[in-house]
């Protein structure tokens, strides 16, 4: 687990074994955790690259289906092709496929407080930034209704944990898969030093300029009501300990961090 050695303080130890190699680095873009303004970033490091998506106004079929068939294509040329570093909103499933296929690929991925991201999630899905807003719209009228419609809850949970573990319901088995399957795992609260690990370990240590892909009204996101919030957090409980846990480690060791990684 390379995590584990970052979490214990064994700062350069981490750094030298969770450096990427000749196999991608691969983001997990979790939706509404900066990871469009990240992929830009490290993309730029990391050439040539590969964006997983697909088309989301095709809804001839399951948004699942499409994705199953864009990661297929990417494991068809991404060999042949040298790509350095990939990312696309894939789930657990894609995860396995792809370590199936490269077995020192780098795995990292953004949290963010499942509030907050809940809240912007819904808010950027009805704007009309979204292809299909206005179908979005039409079947959750309130941010109720959406934080009560099961298969959007634990989202982040939904993209990092296969569905054997995840569908067992324990938060510590989600974790345990996390730390086995992650080079990293970075904070959006925490933006700064998780942006500078992640650059080191692509080789080229650096600190965050874009801001992209942001809700207009991202500053009113914390306006939701005290009830509001803990009926997310019920809806959410994986997601919710998930983050406490990796937010907690690694803020534990952001001083040492900040340290080893001081601009020279």
């Amino acid at each position: 687990m390379l995590m584990q050695a970052l979490f214990e303080g064994r700062i350069a130890d981490y750094l030298r074994d969770a450096a990427v190699g000749i196999d991608p680095c691969i983001l997990v873009h979790i939706p509404k955790t900066a990871g469009t303004s990240l992929r830009t970033e490290l993309a730029a490091l990391l050439p040539p690259d590969v964006n997983i998506v697909v088309d989301y106004a095709d809804t001839s079929r399951s948004f699942h289906a499409r994705m199953d068939d864009a990661v297929e294509r990417f494991m068809a040329e991404a060999g042949p092709a040298g790509i350095r570093f990939a990312s696309g909103h894939i789930l657990a499933r894609h995860v396995a496929r792809m370590q199936a296929g490269f077995a020192d690929a780098r795995f990292v991925t953004m949290l963010r407080n499942p509030v907050d991201r809940v809240v912007s999630d819904y808010r950027h899905q009805r704007s009309k930034r979204h292809p299909v807003h206005e179908a979005f719209a039409a079947r959750f009228p309130t941010l109720e209704d959406y934080v009560d419609f099961a298969p959007e809850q634990n989202k982040m949970a939904q993209h990092l944990v296969p569905e054997p573990i995840l569908g067992g319901g324990r938060a510590a088995a989600c974790i345990a898969h996390v730390m086995r399957a992650y080079a990293f795992v970075g904070i959006q609260e925490m933006y700064g030093i998780s942006f500078r690990v992640l650059t080191a370990l692509a080789g080229r240590p650096g600190w965050p300029s874009l801001r992209a892909n942001v809700n207009d009204d991202d500053e009113d996101e914390r306006r939701v009501t005290t009830a509001m919030a803990q009926r997310i957090r019920e809806a959410n409980p994986l997601d919710l300990a998930i983050y406490d846990h990796f937010h907690g480690r690694l803020a534990g060791v952001a001083p040492l961090l900040a340290e080893a990684l001081a601009a020279p």
